[in-house]
């Protein structure tokens, strides 16, 4: 069943109305009328509706609604910032694997520039895609890139704070134990060059525990690819 984005505003009792992007999309895929779709809302109401007109606009008509949660633990992302397209890959299967936000961050060992903002907006487009493929209700939260300082200072919200480097050579994340209790995590990732002694001492300051993702070398997509799976695995949500 084909998958759109609507603002709760432009739900009326049973009538909805697709516009902008959302609408154009459904005319392209030739949808007709009497054809079912499903609507999103972004914040976990999932709505069954049927299409009754298109024309700039697309009207439906409502039939059943069904409401989702986020899902538990909250896990947030820390990616140090990656060159090509490796950030589109990362937050692409974020969306599909749970992720319930992810934090681009500037570190000292980061090769890539600075994100514009036209990038954010490509990235915000493909996390939506990608939460219409997977039947994702409620989207991925995507932040402004910021620096790796200013993200450990905050991290003090989060229930487990994980730091993943690859000099690390004792603790795994097995050893902490299921993570199906906690409430969030939050898990750092650095870029290709990796974290420097300095920001792994700041990040233990800060209540970070070092994690191994064992003896392999892994390329910095395949390591946050991989945490993310292990944490999703550990915490019930996969």
């Amino acid at each position: 069943m084909h998958r759109f984005f609507i603002e709760t505003k432009n739900i009326k009792g049973s009538q909805a109305t697709l516009s902008g992007p959302e609408a154009h999309h459904l005319r392209t895929i030739r949808l007709s009328c009497g054809d079912t779709v499903e609507l999103y809302d972004g914040q976990g109401g999932v709505y069954r509706a049927e299409v009754s007109e298109i024309s700039r606009s697309v009207q439906l008509t409502i039939h059943d609604k069904e409401t989702f949660l986020p899902s538990t633990p909250s896990l947030c992302i820390g990616q140090g910032l990656l060159k090509g397209k490796k950030m589109d890959f990362l937050l692409q299967k974020s969306t599909e694997l749970g992720v319930a936000s992810f934090i681009p961050f500037y570190s000292s060992h980061c090769a890539a520039p600075p994100v514009k903002s036209s990038k954010h907006d490509r990235w915000h487009k493909i996390m939506l895609e990608a939460c219409k493929q997977s039947g994702r209700p409620i989207p991925l939260e995507i932040r402004s890139p910021v620096d790796l300082d200013d993200l450990m200072a905050e991290a003090g919200n989060y229930s487990i704070r994980i730091i993943f480097w690859e000099k690390e050579e004792e603790t795994r994340l097995q050893d902490l134990g299921s993570l199906a209790s906690t409430a969030s995590i939050i898990a750092l990732v650095g870029p290709e060059g990796g974290f420097s002694d300095e920001e792994i001492d700041r990040a233990i300051a800060a209540g970070f525990t070092p994690v191994t993702l064992g003896s392999r070398t892994l390329r910095a997509e395949t390591a946050t690819l991989s945490a993310i799976t292990l944490l999703q695995f550990l915490g019930g949500n996969l």
